[in-house]
């Protein structure tokens, strides 16, 4: 089951690098326990919800492998949730609307939704990847794909790619903390996610959605990290079983070390100064998923990433 408010451009072919103002002041949002956005507008937390997946997919984090193996577990109680458009971002609040009007969803996965979650059964997925290998897989994903914004700019090599987007060009966000962005206010720059910049601020908020939500994923530990969300949702879910087949996976090298011979260590050092809030957050996610798997008994997502 898909719900598309028009055509599919805000599917894996699409990376999400236009938003819209937010309805609603997420700068004012603190997190409970449960991950749960308070906010003096946010919509009331003791209603009776069912239990919900939501997947928050941050384009080019194995989101696709994710969605299918969802799919192939809730089957016609699994959903895709986009808008309009591909800057149509959606709210907490539009997601609780849309979770009140299809109570038979049992997991849900989105580009455009955004933290914090809906409401107190909402139980939340997101991976976080390494920052240099997701610049990799969205440079060979992007100029492999007509369809896609800012396709010029992968026409040379991946050192061109970098220093256009590290240059300031406003498409190359999608390579600058932009998992620190997705998982913030930051989405929501007055310019629009173009114009999107990450802060120590928007670092701290992140960190501190991730820290209050029960489970994440690394895209590098991606089949350990089904495990431990498996086994952390069983509560809600107890049969839930998430198959790890990789879809959209690039045929390059996946080592930093051999991507950071290729480009140079000026631009390698570049790119990470530029990147220091979403290296900053993904080794907290590892640290983060090795104490899950030793909770969760997935010792093989122990091994350091």
């Amino acid at each position: 089951m898909k719900h598309f408010l028009s055509d599919d451009s805000t599917s894996e072919s699409t990376p999400i690098i236009v938003a819209t103002q937010q309805q609603f002041n997420i700068k004012t949002t603190i997190y409970d326990s449960n991950g749960l956005g308070i906010n003096p507008k946010r919509l009331q937390q003791n209603e009776d919800h069912p239990p919900v997946i939501v997947h928050y997919h941050i384009f080019k984090n194995a989101g696709t492998s994710l969605d299918l193996a969802l799919q192939q577990y809730f089957g016609d109680q699994w959903t895709s949730y986009e808008g309009s458009h591909s800057h149509d971002l959606k709210t907490s609040a539009d997601l609780y609307e849309f979770l009140k009007k299809n109570q038979a969803i049992r997991s849900l996965s989105s580009h455009l939704a955004r933290p914090p979650l809906p409401h107190a059964n909402a139980l939340p997925i997101v991976f976080l990847r390494n920052p240099l290998l997701r610049a990799r897989s969205v440079y060979e994903f992007t100029r492999k794909d007509p369809s896609q914004p800012f396709r010029d700019a992968t026409s040379g090599t991946f050192s061109d790619y970098l220093e256009w987007a590290l240059s300031g060009a406003p498409g190359g966000v999608v390579i600058r903390d932009y998992q620190v962005i997705h998982l913030s206010s930051a989405s929501f720059a007055d310019g629009g996610i173009l114009a999107a910049q990450a802060t120590e601020e928007s670092l701290r908020e992140a960190r501190a959605l991730l820290e209050s939500w029960p489970v994440l994923g690394v895209v590098e530990k991606y089949a350990q990290s089904l495990k431990v969300i498996e086994r952390a949702y069983r509560t809600s879910f107890p049969q839930l079983a998430l198959q790890p087949e990789h879809v959209n996976r690039s045929e390059t090298s996946s080592q930093e070390e051999t991507i950071r011979q290729e480009i140079g260590e000026s631009l390698y050092q570049e790119f990470n100064r530029q990147n220091q809030f979403d290296n900053q957050l993904y080794r907290y996610a590892t640290t983060r998923l090795s104490d899950l798997c030793k909770t969760y008994n997935v010792e093989t997502a122990c091994e350091t990433v």
